[in-house]
């Protein structure tokens, strides 16, 4: 399955200075690294086994009109 379109902000200095080293784009930097976290399922070891679903919140959504409460 791909997965497109995703925002994630990110240190852009840090990302220009890596890709820069290894002489390709940020673009495709992020790429191989995502690659190599999936395949190597390192997400347990960068982010713990817990659960993450509290760590930030569900952005507000726009309501023109509010219904009074």
């Amino acid at each position: 399955m791909a997965i497109k379109n995703v925002v994630i902000p990110l240190d852009d200095e840090y990302l220009q200075q890596a890709a820069k080293e290894r002489g390709i784009s940020r673009s495709k930097l992020v790429r191989f690294v995502m690659e190599k976290v999936v395949s190597d399922e390192l997400v347990p070891a960068i982010l713990g086994e817990g659960d993450l679903s509290n760590v930030e919140p569900p952005p507000q959504k726009y309501r023109r009109f509010r219904h009074p409460a």
